[in-house]
């Protein structure tokens, strides 16, 4: 056995330290020449989801004048999520014709429903751009019938009676679908928000 210091140990030890080093600099050589496809398999994307629900304010005349009434809701929503892998741009037009007024705050007019989702993974990008520009429906009938049509305010004409403000920004949580952003479209008079919620997905491009 070689002893400590002695010159046969110490050569062999420095043979051992120079293959160690070697391997060493072929390592980075090695990741250089996998094959493309490897490294590609394992990027991560993502693809978006968008979920709406529709409630009410505790002061809303709905609420206060109309528990138990059945109505209906329909809304215009402008959406583009554009990527290199996958191109969308257009007007969403969810409609909702059996709705029952809830008999107090905290219960939705809508449930919670998907709305939007794409079916293609894609570099990551920023989240969808998303905004609701209309809202209308109506509730009850007769003398108490309550009508609801707001709309965005636009440049050169007079702010609407009901102007509908979008893009209201909700804090970020998640629930049993993952991780989302919220946003809200809020209606000045007739007190409705339409919320929308963005899922972004992980997955393998």
């Amino acid at each position: 056995m070689p002893v400590i210091g002695h010159p046969e140990g110490l050569a062999r030890g420095f043979m051992r330290f120079r293959t160690f080093c070697r391997l060493l600099a072929l390592t980075p050589l090695a990741f250089a020449l996998a094959p493309v496809g490897s490294v590609r398999g394992a990027e991560m994307g993502v693809r978006h989801r968008i979920d709406v629900m529709v409630s009410a304010e505790p002061d809303a005349p709905v609420l206060s004048r109309l528990k138990g009434a059945r109505g209906e809701l329909s809304f215009t929503v402008r959406l583009s999520a554009n990527s290199k892998e996958s191109k969308f741009f257009g007007m969403l037009r969810p409609s909702f014709p059996d709705i029952v007024v809830p008999d107090g705050p905290g219960k939705p007019l809508v449930q919670q429903t998907k709305l939007w989702e794409e079916d293609v993974c894609h570099q990551r990008r920023g989240l969808p751009k998303v905004t609701v520009t209309q809202l209308g429906g109506h509730f009850a009938q007769g003398e108490g019938r309550i009508e609801i049509s707001a709309i965005n305010r636009h440049i050169g004409v007079l702010v609407p009676p009901d102007e509908l403000t979008p893009g209201i920004k909700l804090d970020q949580g998640s629930d049993s679908f993952g991780l989302f952003y919220a946003f809200r479209a809020q209606s000045r008079n007739s007190r409705l928000n339409v919320d929308l919620k963005i899922y972004p997905i992980d997955c393998f491009l």
